[in-house]
């Protein structure tokens, strides 16, 4: 006789592994009582039919549930009816394989004690079998003790889940309708400029509505920068020749030894020695011939006879009546290019310095900043302490460098203070119940005109250029709309008289009120001719 194993409803697949581990008969007989926990899932019954393959068992299934049969049969499990006619049995079952009709006589149980006594031999179920399925079940009063508990368990879920749902939909009312009413109201254009100073908190003298205060940040840096040399000098020899030298005065000219004489192309002789020119005689100019030598090295200065030089250090008339000109062919003059530092090179390399000092002090700047501040580069103030290049102008270089000492320092204002702050100020340049567009105030040009260290105050320059309207005050409108009906809020806005027209859009569609939290209501101005 194959032994019996009686399964509970609520014993899960672990539950009943366990049971079956306890048994050492290879083969036994499975009672599953309808709605049992091994039903959940057809994956239970296959997980079931595997482990007893892989130990070399086999079980049989009985059960009224039809879904379960259909589970078990798919599985692969051979199917039982089972029957409970003795009192020792407390959630027996009775089936009939009948296609599921009902053929079965039962005693009425009795109980001598509310032990529930499983039977352990086949001998204690008597089965009735068909051509047919199995019959209806015959519940015992223990079953119905069992299924009441179960009952009550389903009926707390049942309530948790029926309060979750109200509570989602108490919330759902108050959250997820929309509403958007949208106003169009007349503008006119408006252009002005107005100053702004950019304060720091710590000063107790920043009041006015065209103050606005922040935290003062300051760093200091000094930085190291290589640059390459790009002046040339020629240190090849010098050309020498002859000029002739014209008076058109009449007066005797003299001119020192050294004496420049420059050609129109920026060529420079210098005298060897001093001389005097004769004057002018019957609109003949004096001259006389002397030697003079290149002011530098190169080839180039081995320049033809018949090139016109002017006296740069005379004035400009005097140079048309004093100058000179090659007398013969310049010879001597070669190449030998040498890179030094020019007067140029030192400049650029000043500020070509300052500016990368300057980019990493922003990056600096902003590492300061707390939670809900912000920096606007433009106002950042950029101040060189000093600025020493290693090297003078005309130092025989290829690479020289410059050392600079910089101050860099701002104001942190707060996160769209900025925006306020102009509002605030341009509301003083409106005319009376007017107000400025917002799209107006954002696109507000904002220059520096002057950084104070000293006074750690930075003065704006704001240019508005845009539209003004009448004042609309949302927040009212918002507050008068919520809870109203629609029908009611349209007309409310149709009575305001600065609008020209209106119109409100709920969501989802159908909903006919307002909502009734303001949060819940936007208000969206649109200003004809912006």
């Amino acid at each position: 006789m194959e032994p019996t194993i009686y399964l509970e409803s609520n014993d899960d697949l672990g539950d009943v592994l366990a049971k079956i581990d306890r048994l050492k008969s290879p083969n036994f007989i499975l009672i599953i009582p309808p709605g049992g926990a091994l039903f959940r899932s057809a994956l239970n019954l296959k997980i079931l039919k595997q482990y007893l393959e892989k130990n070399n068992r086999s079980a049989r299934i009985g059960t009224a549930d039809p879904m379960g049969i259909v589970s078990a049969t798919a599985a692969g499990f051979d199917l039982t009816e089972v029957t409970s006619p003795t009192p020792e049995v407390e959630a027996a079952e009775t089936f009939q394989i009948n296609d599921f009709t009902e053929n079965t006589e039962t005693e009425e149980p009795q109980f001598e004690d509310e032990t529930p006594a499983y039977p352990t031999s086949p001998s204690h179920i008597p089965r009735k079998l068909s051509a047919g399925g199995f019959g209806a079940l015959v519940r015992s009063a223990t079953t119905t003790k069992v299924q009441l508990r179960l009952s009550r368990q389903h009926q707390i879920t049942l309530w948790l889940v029926l309060g979750g749902l109200l509570i989602l939909a108490s919330v759902g009312y108050f959250l997820i309708p929309k509403a958007t009413a949208t106003l169009e109201v007349q503008s006119e254009e408006f252009k002005k400029q107005l100053s702004l100073v950019l304060a720091d908190e710590q000063d107790l003298q920043a009041a006015g509505p065209n103050i606005l205060t922040g935290r003062f940040l300051e760093i200091t840096r000094e930085s190291v920068s290589t640059f390459s040399a790009t002046g040339e000098k020629n240190n090849g020899n010098k050309a020498e020749g002859k000029i002739t030298i014209f008076n058109h005065t009449g007066s005797i000219e003299g001119l020192l030894a050294n004496t420049r004489f420059k050609s129109a192309t920026g060529l420079v002789f210098r005298l060897k020695n001093e001389i005097l020119i004769p004057p002018a005689k019957n609109k003949v100019p004096g001259k006389a011939t002397m030697d003079v030598v290149a002011d530098e090295g190169g080839t180039k200065y081995n320049v033809a006879a018949g090139l016109k030089l002017s006296v740069p250090g005379l004035n400009t008339t005097a140079q048309a009546l004093v100058y000179g000109e090659t007398a013969s062919a310049f010879t001597g003059g070669t190449d030998q290019i040498t890179k030094v530092v020019s007067e140029e090179d030192l400049e650029k390399a000043k500020e070509a310095a300052a500016k990368n000092v300057f980019a990493e002090a922003e990056t600096e700047l902003r590492k300061q900043l707390k939670r809900n501040e912000e920096l606007t580069p433009a106002f950042i103030q950029n101040d060189v302490v000093d600025s020493m290049p290693n090297v003078s102008v005309g130092a025989v270089n290829p690479q020289f460098e410059i050392r600079v000492q910089s101050r860099s320092w701002t104001i942190a204002i707060h996160k769209n203070e900025l925006q306020k702050a102009i509002a605030n100020a341009a509301a003083f340049e409106v005319p009376e119940e007017k107000q400025i567009t917002q799209r107006t105030i954002d696109s507000a040009k904002v220059d520096v005109v002057e950084g104070n260290f000293l006074t750690h105050r930075v003065n704006l320059l704001v240019s508005l250029d845009g539209r003004i309207g009448p004042k609309i005050d949302a927040g009212e409108i918002t507050k008068n709309l919520a809870n109203q009906p629609v029908d009611s809020g349209r007309a409310y806005l149709q009575s305001i008289t600065n609008i020209a027209s209106s119109e409100i859009t709920m969501w989802p569609t159908f909903i006919s009120r307002i909502p009734l939290l303001t949060n819940n209501i936007k208000v969206d101005v649109v200003y004809l001719g912006e």
